[in-house]
């Protein structure tokens, strides 16, 4: 049998021996701690008892420390006060969700479901989202993130989500669309040759305009390439006419359904990868978590996206 903690005091006697130490009074301790002065008292005593010192001195004076006291008092103190922070971390973590993300996902996967999902969380839950660079995600884990959202062709083990399988088409603004008469059937493919949206981020296997072409059978057109280092950003570029882009499902599709993006081809290509709402280790012991991840799943099942006429065939 462990007999490791057989000699440690109770919570209450600590207790009861700090609130003297601090007060030099046992009846104002016994006031603090809603208890009775011989509670306190027979606290103390056991405390003696069991360490085989005396603790405390009592004269006409009242009540000091003897030099073993004070050494125990501090102790004590710092032993109470680890375990107070440790209570205030534990109850605030509890409601707290941890959510690690690139910019990219909380702006145009989190934010738009972001009150839908505080909803179903409850209003006790606090939920953080902290963004990073993809390659940074690792960190993250470490760092203490409950969820992370990850790119894979695989689906991760553990408690996942499917957040959106990885499709992608070109489309272009509306006014780029009429400024370079692109509605015109003979004119369907001119599009391939206008001036182009892209990522300059090291790319970690997530589909480029290289991609979409070599599935179409297709070379890559000459065409000038404006280049961002945010995909936020590339879509805001488009939608301004600065060129087409490469329309992400569950990215763009905000863009595609208000009609501020069109479609400039019917054909949605796959890249084969997914990305996945994952759980941390750390994350799979709360609750929070579960819910979280299953509202996601549920929040970000695709729906469907009229194709604009002027698409090719």
């Amino acid at each position: 049998m462990d007999k490791s903690g057989r000699n440690l005091p109770s919570i209450s006697a600590l207790a009861a021996f700090e609130r003297v130490a601090q007060l030099g009074n046992v009846t104002r301790a016994a006031e603090e701690l809603n208890t009775s002065q011989a509670a306190v008292s027979r606290h103390i005593r056991r405390l003696e008892t069991d360490l085989g010192v005396a603790l405390l001195g009592r004269s006409g004076r009242g009540i000091s420390l003897t030099a073993a006291g004070a050494v125990y008092a501090d102790e004590v103190a710092q032993v109470l006060a680890r375990l107070r922070r440790a209570g205030e971390t534990v109850s605030a973590n509890r409601n707290e969700l941890v959510i690690a993300c690139t910019h990219e996902v909380s702006h145009l996967i989190l934010m738009p479901r972001y009150g839908e999902l505080r909803k179903a969380l409850g209003p006790q839950a606090h939920i953080r989202v902290v963004t990073c660079e993809y390659p940074a995600i690792p960190a993250m884990i470490d760092a203490g993130a409950d969820i992370v959202f990850h790119y894979s062709r695989r689906r991760p083990a553990g408690l996942a989500a499917q957040i959106a399988v990885e499709e992608i088409l070109p489309a272009a603004a509306p006014d780029f669309i009429a400024e370079h008469r692109l509605a015109d059937r003979e004119d369907r493919s001119r599009w391939q040759h206008l001036p182009r949206l892209c990522l300059t981020k090291a790319n970690s296997g997530w589909a480029t305009w290289q991609d979409w072409f070599d599935a179409r059978s297709l070379a890559l057109p000459d065409a000038p390439e404006q280049q961002f280092d945010n995909y936020v950003y590339a879509l805001e570029a488009a939608t301004r006419g600065e060129g087409t882009v490469l329309a992400w499902r569950g990215f763009a599709d905000g863009y595609l359904r208000t009609g501020q993006l069109v479609p400039l081809s019917a054909h949605w290509v796959k890249s084969g990868a997914t990305l996945y709402a994952v759980a941390s280790p750390n994350g799979r012991e709360k609750k929070l978590t579960h819910k979280c991840i299953k509202t996601l799943s549920r929040l970000t099942r695709p729906a469907p996206i009229p194709l604009a006429a002027q698409a090719d065939g």
